[in-house]
């Protein structure tokens, strides 16, 4: 669950935004200006929950080009928070910034978890993000943000959620932007691309145990869990995909790595029967941790990947 220092903060201090103007050394070890605003609001849809709906956002005020990547994080739909990006991942952050990119890490409705009622699952929380979206699209330039298109980064559930509005454009219309808006999309170490498929892939696994989650969240009939899963929408406009995995064993039936591996090539593979921009990459040296707490330090190949499929789908400035 979210800090609870955190969430104390924001209710006493309505979530006033903290800003921060530091110095950091760029990837040639020359120091640049580095402003930070932590628990910034964002305006959340109708049925929001404003404690839940902030961002932290850092930017480079130098005057060059920038493009946006909204990081989202996981917790298996039920926990997590926007602040691990920058507490638990350090060179990750630093990574965009040097790339010309401004970062903004979202919170948003945490999902209800069993046994009690689903009052918010993936659906609302895709709204969430689509609302937070809209926001930086309002105040790009207080933030320097010049390019078209935004990056959309999600680690475990968050790569889900990130594929899930990638794909389904009517959550950024719902939110009042055009349905491109997302220009590519980075899914770290995820199942739920087609839910049902997921399932299945789940039985007599290493995380069979979580199969109730997962009707209790996405429900139990295939219509209802198709409702969120990516590969309902692969005929439409989808942004462009990296699916990325990781653990050992990717053969190995019932492992982690041949879950995220099977769910990653199933999905891509009906991406690209439709048309579409998609590649998977899979390390066993990896871990579902490691993809993430280590993205950006030198010589990490999954960084490097995601690097390389960025420079291929997105414009050149």
């Amino acid at each position: 669950m979210r800090s609870s220092l955190v969430l104390l903060t924001c209710l006493l201090a309505a979530c006033t935004p903290q800003q921060d103007t530091g110095t950091a050394p760029d990837d040639t070890g020359a120091p640049r200006t580095v402003v930070t605003e932590l628990d910034v609001p964002y305006t959340p849809p109708a049925g929001g929950d404003t404690a839940q709906s902030t961002l932290d956002i850092t930017t480079l005020p130098d005057g060059q080009p920038k493009r946006l990547v909204l990081l989202v994080h996981g917790g298996s739909w039920v926990s997590g928070d926007k602040e691990n990006f920058r507490t638990a991942a350090p060179d990750l952050g630093g990574w965009w910034l040097d790339r010309g990119y401004v970062t903004a890490a979202v919170n948003f409705r945490l999902a209800s978890p069993p046994p009690g009622p689903l009052t918010v699952g993936p659906v609302e929380q895709a709204h969430d993000i689509a609302h937070a979206l809209a926001w930086l699209d309002d105040h790009a330039a207080d933030y320097g943000i010049t390019e078209d298109g935004a990056v959309a980064f999600g680690f475990s559930s968050g790569a889900h959620l990130v594929a899930l509005l990638g794909a389904d454009g009517s959550y950024l219309e719902a939110a009042g932007l055009p349905e491109t808006h997302i220009a590519a999309t980075v899914s770290m170490d995820v199942h739920a691309y087609d839910v049902p498929y997921a399932l299945e892939l789940m039985q007599g696994s290493v995380v069979e145990k979580n199969i109730p989650l997962i009707e209790h969240l996405f429900g139990s009939t295939e219509a209802e869990q198709l409702a969120a899963s990516p590969i309902r929408y692969t005929a439409g406009t989808v942004a462009p995909a990296i699916l990325v995995s990781a653990e050992p064993s990717p053969d190995d039936v019932g492992s982690h790595g041949y879950l995220t591996a099977m769910a990653s090539e199933h999905y891509a593979a009906a991406l690209v029967a439709e048309g579409q921009v998609a590649t998977t990459r899979h390390w066993s040296d990896e871990t579902h941790s490691s993809l993430v707490l280590d993205f950006g330090a030198d010589g990490d190949e999954p960084t490097a990947a995601v690097d390389d499929f960025l420079a291929d789908v997105l414009p050149e400035r």
